[in-house]
């Protein structure tokens, strides 16, 4: 019975870091910030208005 057991408890624990290591790795892999964009001033902008992204 102790076989079962120590197979169940390892089958878990290996889920488990499973998980936390694709949630970490995920995470780590994001890219969650805005990029700095050049813009030109206003008055030379296309129609007078800021200019989003590059056209």
């Amino acid at each position: 019975m102790s076989f079962g057991t120590g197979a169940l408890a390892s089958a878990v624990g290996g889920i488990v870091l499973g998980g936390i290591v694709a949630f970490g790795a995920s995470s780590a892999l994001a890219e969650n910030s805005i990029p700095e964009v050049s813009q030109p001033p206003a008055d030379q902008a296309l129609l007078g208005q800021v200019e989003y992204g590059a056209r």
